[in-house]
């Protein structure tokens, strides 16, 4: 049985992308799509690997 931080670090992740998301699609409606994407990568999507390196036991 766990002690709850990874329903914490969820929850921290969850509230981080919900914030980001739309600053995102903000960037890119501004300037072009692709630097939408640009700055989404690792705004969101490298702490999302990190997130599920976290969660991957190590053999």
């Amino acid at each position: 049985m766990g002690s709850g931080a990874s329903v914490i670090v969820l929850a921290v992740f969850y509230f981080y992308a919900i914030l980001l998301t739309p600053f995102c699609i903000l960037v890119g409606s501004r300037t072009s799509w692709r630097m939408g994407w640009l700055m989404s990568v690792p705004l969101i999507f490298l702490p999302l690997a990190l997130l599920i390196t976290f969660f991957v036991p190590v053999l």
